[in-house]
């Protein structure tokens, strides 16, 4: 019964994750991601599962959660209750080779959908991270421990009562 954005719910991680939000029975399940394509084909599956329901509760946001005028967009149209955090560059020997973007997606990404999700009143945060986090040894795992360091930092502000020092990334 509650409002669910899921980040990278296209992808391999959060597509299952969708699939098992559906058989809960969200109040609204919005898929966020960059590829139209996975969430195409998502959609679909999830239509000829669960029919109607799919068409009632069901919504596709192309963006990317590098996008800070997209996320604000979607989070204030939205207002999702819950966000799972899927949303990342996941492979390893990809990421070696271009090291910048891992840390754009993956850390940067996670810092703006976090602040978006705080903005806009959000009642939970679920970061989808990875075993390769632990004592990460290449640059995908130090990029999702990252992650979680943003996140950790986030909820201690909060609970303390000073999300106001949590600073906006515009870019």
């Amino acid at each position: 019964g509650k409002r669910v954005l899921v980040t990278g719910g296209g992808g391999s991680i959060g597509s299952e994750l969708c699939r098992q939000i559906m058989s809960f029975v969200p109040a609204q399940l919005v898929i966020y991601d960059i590829s139209e394509n996975y969430m195409y084909d998502l959609q679909s599956e999830l239509h000829n599962r669960y029919g109607e329901m799919v068409r009632n509760t069901l919504q596709l946001r192309v963006g990317s959660v590098r996008d800070v005028d997209t996320l604000d967009r979607v989070f204030a149209e939205v207002r999702p209750e819950i966000v799972i955090h899927a949303a990342a560059h996941k492979h390893v020997p990809l990421m070696e080779d271009s090291p910048c973007e891992a840390i754009k997606n993956n850390a940067i990404g996670t810092y703006k959908t976090a602040y978006a999700a705080m903005v806009h009143g959000c009642e939970r945060f679920v970061l989808i991270s990875t075993d390769k986090a632990v004592n990460p040894t290449n640059i995908m795992g130090a990029s999702k421990r990252l992650c979680e360091m943003i996140i950790q930092s986030f909820d201690q502000k909060i609970k303390e009562g000073r999300a106001g020092e949590i600073p906006q990334l515009f870019t």
